[in-house]
């Protein structure tokens, strides 16, 4: 009922017609509470990403960020493709090795956003990254 309410305000009160919504991985990890313990995560993701779409409606243009991508299709109408660009080639952050795939950084970004060109016009229009240009970004 909330998520409902919340995106049906947002575009039938305040007037968007396009809602990026970020972090919507967050809602299928373990022990996120979800409230009926009798759906599995992927089904409470369905339900969330249905709910969305009939709360904003047909005509709102819907970008999902940060979602796994085969439960969006359908409910999407765009998609972030790819990690979160960043001001170097690899990433900077002091982070565990294994995690650089998704880290931000300009590799990351361009990879994700290649392999999965093939998307867009598909299931999706396809939503990479920003590109940085300028000599700093602090």
């Amino acid at each position: 009922k909330h998520v409902y309410d919340t995106i049906h305000r947002a575009v039938h009160e305040w007037g968007f017609d396009v809602l990026k919504l970020d972090f919507l991985y967050a809602s299928c990890l373990a022990g996120n509470g979800k409230y009926d313990n009798t759906m599995s995560r992927a089904e409470a993701f369905y339900l969330g990403l249905r709910t969305i779409r009939e709360a904003a409606g047909d005509e709102t243009f819907i970008i999902g960020c940060g979602c796994p991508l085969g439960t969006a299709i359908g409910w999407a109408d765009g998609m972030r493709v790819s990690c979160d660009t960043g001001p170097t080639w690899l990433p900077e952050f002091p982070l565990p090795h294994w995690d650089n795939g998704t880290l931000p950084s300009l590799r990351g970004m361009l990879r994700n956003t290649l392999s999965r060109s093939v998307l867009g016009h598909r299931w999706w229009h396809n939503d990479p990254d920003c590109v940085l240009l300028g000599n700093t970004t602090k």
